[in-house]
C-alpha cells in the first residue's frame, strides 16, 4: 500500500494506490515488473462502536496500470477486523463493578458494596459509552495479498532497442 486507510475517516467506494510487491512473471519472463501501480478500493468498511461491535474494512483490487495502459482486476475481498468492543465492554464495567464494590466495602459494608457495585458498573459502562473501540488501519507500506477471481491478459510493449546495439 502507497495510501494508508482508517476505519475511522475512509468511506466505501474510496479508491487507494499501491504497487505490486513482486513482479509477474510468465514463462520465466517478467511481463509486469515490481512497483508497477495497482489501485485498491474499499469495498465496506464498519466502525467500532462506543459499547459494542468492531471495526472492519474489506478492501478488493480495482485495476493495474502499466506501460499506460489500464487493466481492470477482479479479485476476493481482503479483510481486516479490530478486536471485538463487546468483550472490551464488559471487561471495564465488570472492572468498575469489583472497584465499587470494593469501595463500598470499605465505606459501608454490605448494603455500601451493594450500592458501590452499581455506581462501579455505571462508571464502567459510562466510559466505554464516552469512547469508541479501536478502529482498523492499514498503514502505508502494508504488504497485502489478494486472490485473483478471473484472469487478466495484459498486453507488453516490448522495449524498442536502438540499432546499432
Amino acid at each position: 500500500m502507497i495510501d494508508g486507510i482508517d476505519s475511522s475517516v475512509n468511506q466505501p467506494g474510496e479508491i487507494f494506490h499501491a504497487s505490486l510487491d513482486s513482479p509477474i512473471i510468465v514463462n520465466n519472463q517478467v511481463v509486469v515488473p515490481r512497483d508497477a501501480d495497482v489501485y485498491v478500493r474499499l469495498a465496506s468498511v464498519s466502525s467500532a462502536g462506543h459499547i459494542k461491535g468492531r471495526s472492519e474494512l474489506e478492501l478488493q483490487l480495482v485495476k493495474l496500470e502499466f506501460q499506460g495502459q489500464s487493466y481492470p482486476l477482479t479479485s476476493g475481498t481482503y479483510t481486516l477486523v479490530g478486536k471485538s468492543r463487546s468483550k472490551d465492554s464488559a471487561k471495564k464495567v465488570g472492572a468498575g463493578a469489583i472497584f465499587g464494590t470494593l469501595i463500598g466495602a470499605i465505606a459501608g459494608g454490605g448494603k455500601g458494596a451493594a450500592i458501590g457495585a452499581a455506581v462501579g458498573a455505571g462508571a464502567g459502562g459510562a466510559y466505554q459509552e464516552a469512547t469508541r473501540g479501536k478502529q482498523v488501519k492499514v498503514p502505508s507500506e502494508s504488504k497485502l495479498n489478494f486472490q485473483l477471481e478471473q484472469p487478466v491478459t495484459v498486453t507488453v510493449i516490448p522495449h524498442s532497442v536502438p540499432s546499432g546495439q
